[in-house]
């Protein structure tokens, strides 16, 4: 079993200034995590940063943390409360030579001290006791380095001669993480992590020769590590993997339950007349593209849309999903996909808008009534700041749109029939798939090899581009604060699968306030402590002035933490847990 650790940028630019900022004392924070269990990997994703300031210790030196007994009953509470997995981080003081960027992965050394291994160790044992044998991580940082460990703690009872249980010896063990995920396709190496290297290709270092030249041997063999995951095979979809498997991707997952017919030849590429003839599905057209540049290539090719669980099981395993689909629908699945188990998102599309042309009678309009006008060649892409706004937030994603079009076939008809579901083809052409396809496979290149000036818009998030003006816009996005997709507090950011995912095809989504509303409900009971356990209090009259860093304080707020009402079914996230946690390899996957 392999153990990473995934955050967002946002939250790994938090930790890199509270953890290496003050460098003269060890600093200290706590994440709490959700949690993806894959094929043979268990994934920590982060959700909450707490961020722990100078009056949350008894002791804070430059060899020693202790902290203050009512914080750290604190944690634990919130961690039992929100059914999530603790995971410390600490700094190791010394001098700061270099500040490349958040938690950098320049090389540099750092480890687990003597001390760190005792504490930690207890601390294991003691979750483990208390919330049923749930794992605890730790990280320690340093310039330019960092180590992780996830603390896997079994438990043993020791019986009397009656038959009575007499004790519960616990045994912690602490398994190397190998790797801890930035957002954006940054991946850090733990310095104690087991090796893996992606084996040395001859025939593929001949293949991009070209472009190792410039941007190294690195670049490629971390293209050659991602899982890329695509919903929509037509014209861009199967456009942007030609792309990326030229590049030199090599490990996909494409999602499309269409088949070719003959109105995609102008723009499917490598779709022939046989194969709209013959009623081939997108995805085998998109599977033998890939393979024309990597004959090695894995594809997980699926006929099926992204509302089917297979298609979610196999996409929640990818380190990029794109989502190149016409339809508010599939967009809201993926991008609630992508929030709740944190992986890098990048949406494409483009709009062709017509209108005909008014009768005229001018002599030089005869004959030509009927006629269309262009009115708008767009196309965009975007890749949302996960953490800080999703689709939905940015008004890609249209929820009432999305209902509708998830509606049954005979209340769809009627919504067509009044104006709110376009039943019509949209227009389309292969050159402007192309233009967005490749803007979009740059922008990727641009995330897994910065080669962008600093300054110069490292990422554009959000990038449209007017055919008709030839003209490049990058677009801002506000963050929405009660977004209910990725909001920290009322959304799904980083549960993994904690949460279940909605079933899009059977039942609609209940609004937000209702859904809340029902899970405080269920959980009041669920949230007691065990009995005989009390946990340390703050003494009267002082205050616990501890930093969630995600969400932000509001403008106006000191960042204090205040209980949560509006509290999760812990019974049930428990639940999950323990099935993610005890689960095998995934007998589907190939």
């Amino acid at each position: 079993m392999d153990y990473t650790l995934s955050l967002t940028r946002h939250a790994a630019e938090v930790l890199d200034a509270h953890l290496l900022g003050d460098r003269s004392r060890e600093q200290m924070a706590v994440t709490l995590c959700g949690v993806n269990r894959l094929h043979r990997e268990l994934r920590l994703l982060v959700r909450d940063v707490i961020l722990l300031p100078p009056d949350a210790f008894r002791h804070q030196t430059a060899v020693r943390l202790e902290l203050k007994p009512e914080v750290q009953a604190f944690i634990h509470q919130r961690a039992h409360e929100q059914g999530l997995i603790q995971v410390d981080w600490h700094s190791h003081p010394g001098p700061l030579r270099s500040h490349p960027g958040p938690l950098s992965s320049h090389p540099g050394s750092v480890a687990f001290s003597a001390t760190d291994d005792e504490h930690e160790a207890a601390q294991a044992a003691y979750l483990a006791h208390r919330m049923e044998g749930v794992p605890f991580g730790s990280v320690v940082v340093s310039d330019g380095a960092m180590d992780a460990r996830l603390w896997i703690t079994r438990s043993r009872q020791r019986k009397g001669k009656d038959g009575r249980v007499r004790a519960v010896v616990y045994r912690p063990e602490a398994q190397p993480l190998q790797a801890v995920l930035l957002g954006d396709l940054r991946r850090v190496i733990p310095t104690t992590a087991p090796g893996g290297a992606v084996p040395h290709d001859p025939a593929l270092s001949a293949v991009h020769d070209r472009q190792v030249r410039a941007f190294g041997q690195a670049f490629q063999r971390r293209l050659g590590e991602l899982r890329v995951g695509i919903v929509g095979l037509g014209g861009l979809g199967s456009a942007l993997a030609a792309h990326l498997a030229r590049l030199g991707v090599r490990d996909w997952v494409l999602v499309d339950p269409e088949v070719v017919e003959l109105t995609n030849l102008n723009r499917l590429v490598n779709a022939t007349v046989t194969d709209a003839q013959g009623e081939r599905p997108k995805v085998y057209v998109a599977r033998s593209s890939v393979r024309q540049s990597n004959p090695n290539a894995s594809v997980r090719a699926l006929q099926t849309d992204v509302f089917d669980p297979e298609a979610q099981r196999a996409l929640k395993a990818c380190d990029l999903l794109v989502v190149a689909t016409d339809n508010h629908a599939s967009r809201m699945a993926a991008n609630r996909l992508a929030v709740q188990y944190l992986i890098p998102l990048l949406h494409a599309g483009f709009h062709i808008g017509v209108e005909a042309l008014p009768p005229s009678p001018s002599p030089a309009r005869q004959g030509k009534d009927g006629e269309m006008a262009v009115t708008d060649v767009s196309g965009e892409f975007a890749i949302p700041d996960l953490g800080r706004w999703c689709l939905q937030c940015a008004g890609i994603v249209d929820p009432q749109q999305a209902g509708w079009e998830l509606a049954p076939a005979a209340q769809r008809e009627v919504l067509r029939q009044r104006g709110y579901v376009d039943g019509t083809p949209a227009p389309a052409v292969c050159h402007l798939d192309g233009t967005v396809a490749a803007l979009a496979a740059t922008e990727i290149h641009n995330l897994v090899h910065p080669f962008r000036p600093a300054g110069n818009g490292q990422t554009r998030r959000y990038l449209v581009y007017d055919a008709l003006r030839a003209e490049l816009t990058s677009l801002g996005v506000t963050p929405s604060d009660g977004c209910p997709v990725c909001s920290p507090e009322d959304g799904v950011l980083g549960l993994g699968d904690l949460e279940p995912l909605p079933d899009y095809r059977r039942k609609p989504q209940l609004p937000s306030a209702v859904r809340l509303a029902t899970d405080a409900a269920d959980s009041r009971a669920a949230t007691r402590l065990p009995r005989g356990h009390r946990e340390p209090e703050a003494a009267a009259g002082e205050e616990l002035a501890l930093q969630l860093a995600t969400p932000s304080p509001q403008p106006g707020g000191n960042g204090e933490l205040v209980p949560d009402v509006r509290l999760p079914n812990r019974r049930a996230r428990a639940q999950r847990l323990q099935v993610a946690l005890d689960a095998g390899p995934d007998p589907d996957w190939p």
